[in-house]
């Protein structure tokens, strides 16, 4: 298989393709076993394949289940279907290439080969390229990878990278932590004016009742655009949660929506779009550090407890009561984890 300096499974590059370094290196991520089988090599840095062999029996129940229904589940339930598919997605925090890390980042895409779901030629290069790992598999994902070297003021090392010379003696791959999202779905309102509501709801997982005190009501007003006539406008919450959620549990909230523009509208050059609240779903609002002893000091609400931050339902007026969506809580079912392989001389 001609392997080329890019991250793309379907696009044909031009130039040299790069040099095989076998490499075998197998582990565990996400609950799945995954198989890097070689290194490609170039004068700016390398591609990987990640394999991930798939089980064909989930892979049917999963289509069984939602197939005929993927077009009618709502964004929630999509989301919630999505993190049930065998295959998910590999996704490195750090990649360090003998012993440096890589600062530029990388770039990656990834296919599943499914043969009664579809065809895709390009991954039946990938399981001939790989038949002696995927011989007995039906069902497959590649992810592939696109990594720059490290930088070096090394002449000698550039020059022997640009010959595609400099052989990859060790490579370190630094995960993400996996989460599980959990559905909760609460709806409330409340106005600026009010001092305090309180919700309670029961832990998807661990069937604790939780009480959310929430408190400090606020309506921001945000200018959008370069001279800023058009606004949007979103309420702002602070709140204390009893008992605290698990270590590495997060509550989610709802603060983007979606609109179709009118012809007339010039506000942007597309007709639909969608607006976001980015930040402040959990966690401390602010870190306030003493003068003496330099501690940090979390900011606390009328109950004693630490406060929290959460966003409204964006929307364009501005109205007596603000809208908020608990969608759920992000679990960590997989801890981020350092993988390194050092690789022999062959």
């Amino acid at each position: 298989m001609k392997t080329y300096y890019s991250s793309s499974l379907w696009c044909k590059d031009k130039g040299l393709p790069g040099t095989a370094q076998k490499l075998n290196w197998q582990f565990a991520y996400a609950g799945s076993n995954r198989c890097i089988p070689v290194i490609y090599r170039f004068a700016k840095g390398i591609v990987f394949d990640v394999i991930t062999s798939l089980d064909e029996a989930r892979l049917r129940a999963f289509f069984g289940k939602y197939g005929s229904v993927e077009e009618k589940l709502t964004p929630l339930e999509r989301r919630c279907a999505e993190q049930e598919h065998p295959y998910q997605d590999v996704h490195f925090k750090e990649i360090w290439i003998n012993g440096k890390r890589v600062e530029n980042g990388y770039s990656s895409s990834s296919g599943i080969s499914i043969p009664w779901v579809r065809q895709d030629d390009e991954l039946k290069l990938v399981r001939k390229a790989y038949s002696a790992l995927l011989k007995e598999t039906a069902c497959f994902a590649c992810a592939r990878f696109c990594v720059p070297y490290p930088e070096t003021d090394s002449k000698m090392e550039k020059l022997r990278r640009f010959f595609r010379l400099e052989r990859v003696k060790s490579l370190k791959l630094s995960t993400f932590p996996v989460q599980w999202f959990f559905p909760l779905d609460i709806y409330f309102e409340i106005s600026p004016q009010e001092k305090e509501r309180m919700i309670c709801f029961k832990h998807p997982r661990t069937s604790t009742t939780h009480t959310l005190y929430f408190q400090n009501a606020e309506l921001v007003e945000v200018p959008l655009g370069a001279n800023g006539k058009r606004r949007i406008y979103v309420g702002q919450l602070m709140y204390e949660i009893e008992p605290a959620l698990p270590a590495g549990d997060k509550l989610t909230f709802n603060s983007s929506f979606q609109y179709t523009e009118p012809p007339e509208d010039k506000f942007s050059p597309a007709a639909a779009s969608s607006i976001g609240i980015i930040g402040g779903a959990d966690g401390p609002t602010a870190v306030f550090v003493t003068a003496n002893n330099k501690e940090e000091a979390i900011p606390r609400g009328l109950h004693g407890l630490p406060l929290h931050r959460c966003f409204s339902l964006p929307g364009f007026h501005q109205k007596d009561t603000m809208h908020f969506v608990l969608e759920g809580i992000n679990t960590e079912i997989y801890k981020a984890k350092n993988l390194s392989q050092g690789i022999g001389s062959k």
